[in-house]
This record gives structure tokens, sequence and C-alpha cells, in this order.
């Protein structure tokens, strides 16, 4: 279905090809996860060119792929990649060459293109933005379950840390138990790189776990994901160590509030900025407004971050099958931070969040 959507929409002229950079893209089209690869789809062939390195891995993940992607061993001693390219495009009989701007560079492109256009047919070369990661956006009902067992792994590993949540346990310590226990759950990698700050260093939005030391009536913002056959999850909760001052529960208030504003509205063809402006106008009309963060959320999937961006500028409408974080926060320079960020998506039946880790204040 992936790779034939992707034919309907680039491949519509006769003898045309596309070429496929990216390392994210052509896993998402074939199944293979590994690197150094190259897909060339021609309007009868879909190529996967790798080398000895990815070749008997190319084989078993895309060789047996939906789209059944005839695997090319290329010999890196005694063919260039262009090379091989234009090889394949002369036996196709190629006119018209579509390529991934967007994932190779001026120099290799100039090069390459330089090349296919002494040693083929082709006509005209067309740049390629941004159509297989809209393909990407809309997740079928299999990647849908897999982010969510990465999630459901996100989910148990939070739970098992909160015990340890003790006076002088520093960030990193924390941040450290955290990722060992969605790694001994079964997540392949990190989502990211763990965001983990205590008190103050809980403004930082993307605060990298450090030796502070946690003290009595700190907040503890965690930000963490975990992954599953190289789909994300994407998670964010804030709690207070001992006993929350007025300003904390109000803060907090007003930030779920501002996420449960956007989740209301979340329904089919709305627009990303409709839901930004949602949850924007709790925050923006708070006498915090000025420490509000900007943007809402983002897709996520094989990538931590997707289309679409949820913002002011967002005119992508929502479909059945986006998943997309909501994540509003406030960050206060030297007194600390707050955010909520759920993963949801969109199904036949409604709104579903994949994230379950309990959302009201919580005093550990």
């Amino acid at each position: 279905m992936k790779i034939n959507k992707l034919r309907q929409q680039v491949l519509t002229q006769a003898q045309s090809a596309v070429l496929i950079f990216s390392d994210i893209n052509i896993r998402y089209l074939s199944n293979f996860s590994g690197h150094a690869a190259t897909i060339l789809l021609t309007d009868k062939v879909n190529y996967l060119i790798t080398d000895y390195r990815y070749f008997e891995q190319a084989k078993e993940q895309a060789g047996h792929n939906e789209g059944r992607f005839k695997v090319i061993c290329r010999d890196r001693a005694n063919q260039t990649l262009t090379a091989l390219i234009i090889e394949l495009l002369n036996q196709e009989n190629c006119q018209t060459l579509l390529f991934e701007s967007e994932h190779t560079n001026v120099a290799q492109w100039q090069e390459m293109s330089a090349q296919i256009a002494q040693e083929t047919q082709i006509t005209q070369t067309i740049s390629l933005v941004g159509t297989v990661e809209k393909l990407r956006m809309v997740k079928s009902a299999v990647e849908i379950a897999t982010i969510k067992q990465a999630a459901e792994i996100a989910d148990q590993a939070l739970a098992n840390i909160l015990p340890l949540v003790k006076e002088g346990i520093t960030e990193r310590e924390l941040a450290n138990e955290l990722d060992y226990q969605m790694a001994k759950l079964g997540s392949e990698e990190l989502s990211f790189a763990t965001i983990l700050g205590f008190g103050e260093r809980s403004a930082l939005p993307h605060g990298i776990p450090s030796n502070r030391a946690l003290k009595q009536g700190d907040i503890v913002l965690i930000d963490f994901g975990a992954v599953v056959n190289g789909y994300r999850s994407d998670m964010t909760r804030t709690f207070i160590f001992g006993k929350a001052s007025a300003k904390q529960k109000e803060i907090y208030q007003l930030v779920q509030s501002a996420q449960q504003a956007a989740i209301d509205k979340l329904t089919e063809g709305v627009s990303g900025a409709h839901l930004y402006q949602k949850s924007a106008s709790i925050l923006l009309n708070s006498e915090y407004k000025d420490y509000a963060g900007e943007g809402l959320g983002h897709g996520v999937g094989l990538q931590l971050h997707e289309q679409p961006f949820l913002g002011p500028d967002c005119k992508t409408t929502i479909e059945q099958g986006c998943v997309i974080t909501i994540e509003p926060g406030i960050y206060i320079p030297n007194w600390g931070g707050i955010r909520i960020e759920d993963d949801v998506v969109l199904t036949e039946n409604g709104l579903k969040t994949l994230t379950q880790a309990p959302k009201e204040l919580i005093e550990l």
C-alpha cells in the first residue's frame, strides 16, 4: 500500500523514475532498517540498492515486503552509485527522473545529475519535496499499534522509577534509571535523549540531565520515549517533590486546561493552527502569557518530529491515522517549568490517547 500510494502520486508519466535517498523514507517504503541504501522506483520495478554490509538484511526485510523490492548489491570497489543508477535508468528506458532534493546535498546531486544527463535518455529532472513525509503522516493500524507498544513501555518505565524519587537523587541518576527501565522492558533505543529537570532547571524545555540534586518543593519534569520497530513514543509528565505550592498548582491546572482544550477540538479536518489557537488562548490570556512555550505539538512515528507541526501557521488538517503530540507548557526562568504531553491518534471510533500515565498533579 505504501509504495503503491507513492507510485500513484509521482510516477504519473510513462518512462519515469524516482530516487529516494532518506534512510527514514527508505525504511517506511521498504521495511529495510539499515543504512547505505538508495531506492530507485521505475514504472515497472522497485529497486533497493545497497552494498555487502547490508545485502542479506535488505533481502530479508525488503525482498519479502509487500512492495517486493529487487535488492541489488553494489560492488563499491568497482562501481559508483551513480554508474549503477545510470545502468538501471537505461535498462528501463527512463526519460523523467524525480529525486528527493531535501535528502542529498548540492555537490552530490550536481555531480550525479551531470553524469545522468550525459549517459541516459533522461530529459527532465524534478525535485521531490516532502512527498513521502506527507504519506507518513497518516499511519496504518499496524503503525499505530507499534507506537502504542512504545508508549506502553514508557508508561511502565515511568511507574517503575517513581519509587526512586528521593531527596538527594540527581537528575542524571534518575534519567539513567529511566533509560535502563525502558531498555529492560523492550525499547530498542531511546526515542530521543531523555529530558529531565528539577526545580528551576525544569524551565529548560530541552534540558540535559545534570548533577542537580532533588530538594523538597522541586518541580520534576520528565520528557522521554521508547522505540519499537523504529516507531517512537513521546510523553512528558510533571510532578512535585513534596507539597505543591499554590503557584505550582495554579500553573499545573493552567497547562492541563490548555492541553484539554486542544484535545477536545481534535476532530477530522481540523487544522493544526486551530488546535494551537484553542490551547494558546488559555495560556496567552493568563498572567503567565510571557512564559508560554511556542507551538503545541508535532507528528510522531519513525521520526520523533514529523508532519504535521502544530502551530499558528499550520494549515495541515488532521486526518484519521494521524498520531500527534499535544504538549503545551509554561517555562519561567529561575522558577521552573510545567509541561504535559501525550501521544494521541484519530481513529474511525474517535480520539485515542496512546500514552496512559496519570495526568493529575502528583506530589511525590
